[in-house]
């Protein structure tokens, strides 16, 4: 292994070069480019591709891939299972059970031991169940994470041309491309490049960004799972997968600890879970309580009823014992210790079966279940939901602050309009004749020749445009705006690759390491610009720059004319004119301008323009002042045909959609009226004609940024960009700066913005912190406790506040939009155009770019929570009646009718095939019909008391007839005599007994019914068997959460049955429900304490059974009647929340 002055090139010592940043070693290799050289690679040509040395360097130097830590294994959820308290308590009960099967005679222990072990093998059905739905969960989320990295792809230089490779596939030696949104994939040496700044925070916890230069004696370390901010260049991968810096952290936490299932974690991404998520926002956004999620809402409602359930089970077992003992004659004369500790055992098995009813732990289970099932779902709908919180919170959500382009757009731009000093070259909609084929006659080869080097040299080598021989479609790659401008080249014929290939427009001396030129000046969305710096053919050099019209314009000192050679001066007032017209058209708009320079500026390419401060985000550099425009371009990026109505259907919803757009304010009002974000009640007459948005209603980044923040008017005055408010003008200059938190952020005035945010519908020229500010001031007001503000807004403008705090969806795709993706409630980027650190920072991606897909979250989100309020609906309707009988059995009895073996097992059916049947309902239409319904809701509503209250007395009521109605369990189910003593061995006694109230019993009566009971009677059976298909019938019931207004308006809505043969998964779950029911009465016997049951028997029971299906319309009836009538429904067609009796929230909420 090659060694200088003790630095060796090995995997090791390149490594700990990175961790430790030694410029020792670089100096020792004669910098950056001599250690390029020493790993058999070269800066310009990268590695020559042969799969022999690729795989000799894997083999050396290690592979890019880290292997993921293992998942949990089965057994290892079986235990995990075990420390359930409840599932311990049944254990500890059942191990003593059988313990205390010694006391028995001999020819009954095989009896007594049948609970004990029917018990164990249910615990573990149950243990099973829920380590299989753990497992397959765990799994899935795997092959998702997968999927999501695999779908990645990293650009690097080998055999001299460009490569798209997977990340996995780097190898040291590699030299990869690198440039804004790309998260590092591999350690590496910056090679060159140009302002880049790098975001470190995923490995430092240091917000601040972190400037790279290509100097051995400066800072040319690139860490993997860091991400560019600004800048572009190459870099040489010198540590891989496990080596690399944070290969060696995961390396760490993954021997510390076993995180049993967690994701893939490939060293080509940085750790998806360490981005901020809306729930650590929470913190830092002063008060803002959204009000927990489904699993924590569904974590506290089965705490408390869990402990309901101890108290009524301890008071049980307290008075069974009690009652017990007060009888000595019956129970305790003539026993053992051992027997009579064995009965009180018995009481405690009770009590412990009571505890089991009341303890809903389907209601976590049910929720993870239905999540997973609708992530599923939601991927069928073109979201890949990344964390699971992100499927009910979408249900909740109030606003969607939506990116423009690619979004609402199809992000398929085409030149529209080009205008020169002295020509307007328009798409000509009659014959469909594009700009390029009139960019012909009347225009100077030099023009055409300045038009087509401005749109190939200054623009990114990533982005492509190139026209799919098969499909007749034309095909973009990189930043979609360039791609409009290579399209318009080549459709006049220039062959982008071979112009960036002329060795012409190279650096002659080779010291520049640029693909092309000898200077980048990059795009930022605060400059609005960017410009490359070529050498010219015949000597000297030239400045292409491109951007927005006014950040050009204010910089030019001329025109260039359609000929190409003669100049004119700027017509300020008909280019701004013009760039209105293009914008009022909804077009973007781009100003084109070059500069000529016979040699190197006076202070070099970096000298900044007079008055520019170095450390402003806004500078200006001094070459790109004094150029000659070129042409001002108008493109257009049509609507996707599936937005109108999708926003429509937002506004039906209740869910307010903000365009957050970098376009010109005009462009965005425009588009914005015509996708229906702004509506006709939001636009007023303008006095020169036409109409245009009330105010606070559209407004550009730099207002909204100067009049929602608190000015710190004792600080000395700064330069930055700031709005004027008087002549509305934008541009960098000198005034006070803001107030600043101690975390370094802007102090919001709050009153302020309250006064803007409910009107706002259009945030224009945004930058990434206007998108923040937006974010998390409105997660942060309380403005809808203003009633008078409130009814001020309905009344004005037809905007209803959302009577809770906002919950706010964001759609971004670039790095910029990070931030904001992480503090709202919900972030979504863009599966196609969004960059590695959006993908980061979100919750859900959408796989199509649409925003239609972000309506589709809305109405999934709102058909989770309706499926766990549907579950839980039935499963407390369960727990009541269960409760009661255990409790009335208890007493009456000396035990439970219902045992703890059959508890368990409709608690299996709770736990795990209903949740599966309700949470396979799918989303109708009709969610989208109603407002949210807040993260504050309770998970009990009004209307769901009422079901449950009145369902569960009914079966109180049929379980309390079979229980002590003689005649109609002798008359109806021919079971009525009671054995004094019963032949227990041929079952005839057990399959005739009515089982009595202890005390009515003689002691042998009571010990022969004890005894027939612990066999299993027919009585028994048939209330268990009743019991268990009314709640089958029941779940039918709960397939629909009823609203009293809903009622009121469709006799459809009292139809239970509505829909259920489009849901095969529901009719095939409640099938193998009720065969799984039969096979048990059937044939269990003692395991399950059952007799089998005739085919007459069968049907009164199922007669019986369905008695709840009519049961809830007379529910539904009295609460139509019991509930004072509400206003007129809203013109949006919302539905009724009726909790507590309530009309639901209008769905304008803002």
């Amino acid at each position: 292994m090659a060694s200088k002055e003790g630095y060796a090139l090995s995997k090791e010592g390149l490594s700990d070069m990175l961790k430790d940043q030694q410029r020792g070693f670089l100096q020792a290799y004669d910098g950056c480019e001599g250690l390029c050289k020493a790993l058999g690679s070269d800066s310009a040509a990268g590695l020559g591709g042969d799969a022999g040395d690729l795989a000799s360097r894997r083999e050396t130097y290690g592979a890019n891939y880290i292997e993921p830590p293992a998942m949990k294994t089965y057994w290892e959820l079986i235990l995990e299972g075990c420390e359930d308290n409840t599932v311990q308590a049944l254990i500890i009960c059942a191990t003593v059970s059988l313990i205390m099967i010694v006391a028995e005679k001999p020819s009954h222990r095989f009896v007594a031991s049948i609970e004990g072990v029917a018990i164990f093998l249910t615990v573990a059905v149950v243990l099973n169940l829920q380590a299989s739905i753990e497992w397959t969960k765990a799994r899935e989320f795997r092959r998702q994470q997968e999927e999501l990295e695999s779908d990645a792809l990293v650009s690097v230089v080998r055999g001299g041309k460009p490569a798209e490779i997977a990340p996995r596939d780097i190898v040291v030696g590699d030299v990869v491309r690198v440039a804004v949104g790309d998260v590092i994939a591999a350690d590496g040496i910056l090679l060159e490049g140009t302002d880049v700044k790098m975001d470190e925070s995923a490995l430092t916890g240091e917000p601040v960004l972190v400037a790279k230069e290509a100097d051995a004696a400066r800072d040319p370390f690139v860490l993997s799972g860091t991400s560019v901010m600004t800048g572009s260049g190459k870099l040489l991968a010198v540590a891989v997968g496990i080596n690399s810096v944070q290969g060696r952290i995961f390396a760490a936490v993954q021997g510390k600890a076993d995180d049993g299932g967690g994701d893939a974690k490939p060293a080509a991404k940085a750790d998806e879970e360490s981005a901020v998520k809306p729930e650590d926002v929470e913190a830092t956004t002063d008060g803002d309580d959204d009000g927990g999620n489904l699993e924590e809402k569904m974590d506290g409602l089965a705490m408390d009823i869990g402990k309901a359930g101890l108290y009524v089970s301890t008071v049980a077992f307290v008075i069974m014992t009690v009652v017990y003992v007060s009888m000595p004659a019956k129970n305790l004369d003539g026993k053992s210790g051992v027997k009579i500790f064995g009965s009180i055992m018995r009481f405690f098995l009770v009590a412990v079966t009571i505890l089991v009813v009341a303890v809903p732990e389907g209601l976590p289970l049910a929720v993870a279940l239905c999540k997973a099932i609708t992530i599923g779902k939601m991927m069928e709908d073109n979201n890949r939901v990344k964390h699971m919180n992100a499927c009910e919170t979408m249900g909740s959500a109030t606003t969607i602050c939506s990116d423009k382009t690619g979004t609402l757009t199809q992000n398929k731009m085409t030149v529209m309009r080009m205008y020169v000093a002295d020509a307007l070259v328009a798409h000509d909609d009659a014959s469909g004749a594009e700009v390029s084929a009139q960019l012909g006659a009347g225009f100077g080869a030099p023009f055409l020749e300045l038009v087509h080097q401005c749109a190939v040299l200054n623009s990114g080598a990533t982005s492509k445009a190139s026209l799919d021989a098969a499909t007749k479609q034309w095909k973009y790659q990189g930043n979609a705006t360039e791609c409009a401008l290579l399209k318009l080249c080549a459709q006049m014929g220039v062959d982008a690759d071979a112009m960036r290939a002329d060795p012409r427009f190279r650096d002659p001396t080779g010291a520049c390491k640029l693909d092309w030129g000898v200077k980048q000046f990059p795009f930022s969305s605060q400059r609005k610009k960017m410009s490359w710096v070529v050498p010219k053919p015949g000597g000297g050099f030239r400045l292409f720059t491109k951007g927005a019209p006014t950040y050009v314009f204010d910089y030019a000192a001329d025109a260039l004319s359609k000929d190409g050679v003669s100049k004119v001066a700027l017509d300020a007032a008909g280019c701004n004119a013009t760039v209105e017209s293009f914008q009022k058209a909804a077009m973007r708009t781009l100003a084109l301008a070059y500069r000529d320079f016979d040699d190197v500026p006076e202070g070099g390419w970096d000298a900044l323009a007079p008055g520019q401060d170095d450390a402003s985000d806004m500078k200006i550099y001094a070459a790109e002042c004094d150029v000659t425009l070129v042409a001002i371009v108008g493109i257009e990026d049509p609507l996707r045909p599936t937005v109108t109505r999708a926003i429509r259907q937002c506004n039906t919803a209740g869910v307010d959609v903000r365009m957050c757009t970098g376009d010109a304010l005009a462009t965005a009002v425009a588009i914005s009226a015509q996708c229906g974000i702004l509506r006709p009640q939001d636009l007023e007459p303008l006095p020169g004609g036409g109409s245009g948005p009330k105010k606070n209603f559209a407004m550009t980044g730099a207002e909204f940024d100067e009049r929602v923040h608190v000015l710190d008017t004792a600080a000395p005055k700064v330069m930055r960009r700031a709005f004027d408010v008087d002549s509305g003008a934008v541009g960098e200059r000198l005034t006070h700066p803001f107030k600043k938190d101690a975390k370094g952020d802007k102090i919001i005035d709050m009153a302020a913005f309250d006064a803007i945010w409910p009107k706002l519908r259009v945030l224009a020229r945004c930058q990434p912190e206007d998108k923040l500010t937006l974010v998390t001031g409105m997660r942060r007001s309380r403005v809808f406790e203003q009633a008078a503000y409130v009814a001020a807004l309905e009344r004005d403008f037809d905007i209803t506040v959302f009577p809770d705090q906002q919950v706010v969806a964001v759609t971004g795709d670039g790095t910029n939009d990070a931030p904001a993706l992480s503090a709202a409630n919900v972030g979504f980027a863009m599966g196609i155009v969004g960059t590695d650190i959006a993908k980061q920072a979100c919750d859900i991606i959408l796989l199509d770019d649409n925003f239609a897909s972000t309506v589709a979250a809305v109405k999934w989100g709102r058909n989770v929570f309706d499926s766990i309020s549907k579950f839980c609906q039935f499963q407390l309707t369960v727990n009541i009646a269960a409760i009661f009988v255990a409790c009335i059995g208890a007493l009456v009895y000396g035990m439970s009718p219902l045992g703890a073996v059959q508890m368990l097992w409709v608690n299996v059916i709770m736990d795990s095939l209903a949740s599966v049947a309700l949470a396979s309902e799918p989303p109708t239409e009709a969610l989208l019909e109603r407002a949210p319904y807040g993260k504050k809701r309770p998970m009990i509503t009004r209307v769901m008391w009422h079901n449950m209250l009145g369902q569960a007395a009914y079966q109180l009521v049929v379980v309390c007839f079979l229980l002590f109605s003689e005649p109609i369990m002798v008359g109806w189910f021919g079971v009525g005599k009671h054995a004094s003593h019963p032949n227990h061995h041929n079952g005839d006694g057990r399959d005739t007994m009515f089982v009595k109230n202890v005390f009515g019993l003689s002691k042998d009566q009571l010990k022969h019914q004890n005894e027939a009971v612990e066999e299993g009677t027919r009585h028994f059976t048939v209330v268990f068997n009743t019991f268990v298909l009314m709640q089958l019938f029941n779940e039918f019931n709960s397939r629909q959460l009823q609203t009293v207004e809903a009622l009121r308006e469709s006799w459809a809505e009292w139809n239970v049955m509505r829909g259920v043969t489009k849901n095969p998964l529901f009719v095939g779950v409640m099938a193998i429900t009720f065969v799984l029911q039969y096979i048990l009465v059937q044939f269990t016997g003692l395991f399950f304490k059952v007799r089998p049951l005739t085919a007459h028997q069968w049907g009164l029971c199922a007669a019986i059974a369905v008695g709840a299906l009519p049961l809830q319309f007379l529910i539904n009836l009295v609460l139509v009647l019991d509930s004072p009538k509400t206003a007129p429904p809203q013109k949006s067609g919302a539905r009724s929340n009726d909790d507590e009796g309530t009309e639901m929230l209008p769905a304008k909420a803002a």
